[in-house]
């Protein structure tokens, strides 16, 4: 059965804290692992990274940002299992790159400030 969420709370109630813990939950209650994909706008990646390190240190972070030879490195290995468990990416280069994107299964994927997002026949 599959299952979908929104999760909606007002800015600074710690959306993402709870996105971290329900998948630190999936990983040791339920021995999912991912691979997941957070989509996020461009400027807050980092801060991603920084509250996973933070609050999940356990799962293996890929950030997927960077020069089109820089993310063609980081797509290495990506066919291996458990290269990575959480992928976070900008909007942007799931566009620009989604050609790499459709091949991976993703286990879950977490669109942050999903307002950036219209409908599937658009570029964005």
């Amino acid at each position: 059965r599959k299952l979908n969420g929104i999760l909606a709370d007002e800015m600074g109630l710690g959306k993402t804290i709870q996105t971290i813990s329900l998948l630190a939950s999936l990983a040791c209650d339920k021995g999912v692992w991912g691979p997941h994909l957070i989509v996020v706008p461009t400027t807050i990646i980092m801060n991603w990274e920084m509250e996973f390190k933070k609050w999940c240190p356990g799962l293996k972070i890929l950030t997927y940002f960077g020069s089109q030879k820089e993310r063609k490195i980081k797509r290495h290995g990506w066919s291996k299992e458990n290269s990575f468990h959480v992928c976070i990416t900008s909007y942007k280069l799931v566009i620009q790159d989604h050609f790499a994107f459709r091949r991976k299964k993703w286990y879950y994927m977490i669109l942050d400030e999903a307002q950036n997002i219209k409908n599937f026949k658009s570029q964005r």
